[in-house]
């Protein structure tokens, strides 16, 4: 194992690009002048469903000043994408690779339902032992690596975050549940577990607070070890049900009578003003909105606003608690030692309730109470819909679950003073896929390759983001990227673009778009350039057969 003193960034930064090179890991060391031996801790922070648009920092108008301070100081990730939906995006973060190869090709823990798909590796819906994960292989490198917050990767203990490298654990088994006992899937009490253990979270559980005090909990045990830590804080929050302390709800009572319409131009203008948008740029048309706010009832109109109030709420407390942990970093003195990312998981949810057949019959018994007043509370199960999605990724077009921008490009950021410059940017594309090779170099290692724990394991394709984030290039990735998911499929290769808009029916088909001219995908091109779209669709046969997808969907 070589050592190195690191006296400048360039010097930091050089060190990160040449280790790839070489299957000797090194040690870097942060303080020439103290000669002091140094890896940063780690502190990911992951949102559910959080929009592009609904934090403060991004034009968002619910007050989140402590994710604010942290993007201000450090550098956002402009060109950042995820996977479709939770469970795939959770599994490229601990594989490092594509969800089809890592086991997630489909969402869901019972893996895929299509004969052609079913029993294979890539379509499990559980994190499979083809690839090693973040947390083993942080762990490896000496790091005390912790989660809490929402897995989504195996229900089972054999496929749960114990057994998959983490030291110490705490998640929800389940998509989301906030509130309370109450379950994602009805009144049974919700499913965590503690390391292998099962666990009753009892009447006064309220998983945003709570996540982030277990949190605290286990690094604060664990700190007379002396060791860096790897936290991995995936809340479930602004996930729906929306569920939200009530005094937090109140605090937005009446912010949102306007309607999604008002609220969508307020934020346009203000990404506009903070450089999220060009200058150049107009609204889309409220056409995109169905209905459009003054053709509800009242009724309508005050069902609506109360459900993006709790949705408000949702997101002030998430910050509020970001700001707790943050505020134990610096209590402990390791805040500045500390490399810090923050992302969401996916694009904003567009579903509506009544739509989902699964949870009518538990809503409709008395265990549940979906009136006005009760909204927000454990009781109730909502969602805000489609038209305060809208709201949610201004600037993108779609949602979460689809291929579109609106779907996959997500608020992303990192802050580590002595690597990132406070206050800047980077434009280049960046993946989720990127975090496990980003965070193995901060940790002074490198991924095996083909082989761990004695077992035949699958190479990364992310790349590591810090020549990005130390500013020595504003490129990391060549070729394409794909993604896919129940038939939602897209393709990326430099600014162009190739979107298969599933919501067509069965008039969908592949639709050509130009990122650099047209970020809000509105424009497709396919038919003006019939030559560069038969290329892009060339790339997504090759990346079917590079990531072993079964397309079982018609065309």
């Amino acid at each position: 194992m070589r050592i190195k003193l690191l006296s400048s960034l360039t010097a930091f930064t050089t060190v990160l690009l040449l280790q790839a090179c070489s299957n000797e890991p090194e040690v870097l060391v942060l303080s020439e002048a103290q000669g002091e031996y140094s890896r940063p801790n780690i502190l990911l922070i992951v949102a559910d469903d959080l929009g592009y648009a609904d934090l403060g920092f991004y034009g968002g108008e619910i007050p989140t000043p402590n994710i604010d301070s942290l993007a201000s100081q450090g550098m956002l990730l402009t060109d950042f994408y995820t996977s479709l939906t939770c469970g795939p995006t959770r599994s490229m973060l601990m594989s490092g690779t594509d969800n089809h190869l890592a086991g997630v090709g489909v969402q869901g823990e019972n893996g895929s339902s299509h004969p052609q798909q079913q029993n294979l590796p890539g379509y499990l819906g559980s994190l499979n032992f083809r690839v090693a994960s973040l947390a083993e292989l942080m762990t490896d490198a000496g790091y005390n690596s912790y989660m809490t917050g929402k897995w989504h990767l195996g229900f089972d203990v054999e496929h749960g975050p114990h057994q998959r490298g983490f030291k110490k654990s705490f998640v929800s088994m389940d998509g989301a549940a906030h509130l309370g006992p109450y379950g994602w899937f009805g009144p049974d009490h919700a499913r965590y577990r503690e390391d292998d253990e099962l666990v009753d979270v009892g009447d006064d559980w309220y998983t945003t607070r709570d996540y982030t005090y277990k949190m605290i909990e286990y690094i604060e045990e664990d700190r007379v070890e002396d060791k860096p830590f790897f936290a991995y804080l995936a809340y479930t929050a602004p996930h729906w049900p929306l569920q939200a302390p009530a005094d937090a709800i109140e605090n937005f009572n009446g912010w949102y009578n306007e309607g999604y319409e008002s609220i969508y131009l307020q934020r346009f203008a203000r990404m506009k003003e903070l450089g999220h948008i060009s200058e150049d740029a107009e609204p889309l048309s409220m056409d995109i909105f169905s209905p459009r706010w003054d053709d509800n009832s009242d009724e309508e109109k005050a069902l609506s606003a109360r459900r993006m109030e709790v949705y408000a709420a949702m997101v002030s407390e998430l910050d509020k608690y970001v700001g707790e942990m943050i505020a134990y970093l610096k209590e402990i003195g390791e805040y500045d030692n500390t490399f810090i990312m923050f992302m969401s998981d996916n694009g904003a949810e567009s579903n509506r309730l009544d739509l989902i057949p699964r949870f009518q019959e538990f809503l409709n018994t008395d265990d549940y109470d979906l009136g006005l007043d009760n909204m927000g509370s454990g009781t109730s199960y909502i969602m805000y819909g489609r038209n305060w999605a809208t709201v949610s990724e201004t600037r993108f077009r779609r949602h979460k679950a689809t291929g579109f921008d609106g779907g996959i490009h997500v608020p992303a950021f990192v802050n580590y003073p002595p690597m990132v410059e406070s206050g800047t940017r980077n434009d280049g594309f960046g993946t989720v896929m990127d975090i496990m090779p980003t965070f193995l170099a901060l940790a002074g290692t490198v991924h095996p390759g083909t082989a761990f724990q004695g077992r035949e394991i699958l190479p990364i394709k992310g790349k590591s983001l810090l020549p990005l984030i130390s500013g020595e290039t504003n490129e990391i990735h060549e070729g394409y990227t794909g993604w896919e998911l129940n038939g939602h499929r897209a393709i990326r290769e430099g600014d162009w673009k190739i979107v298969w808009d599933l919501a067509a029916g069965d008039d969908a088909h592949w639709l050509l778009f130009n990122l650099a001219n047209d970020p809000f995908e509105q424009v497709d091109l396919g038919i003006e350039l019939p030559d560069k779209l038969d290329e892009m669709i060339a790339l997504w046969n090759q990346y079917t057969e590079d990531s072993n997808v079964v397309y079982v969907y018609p065309e």
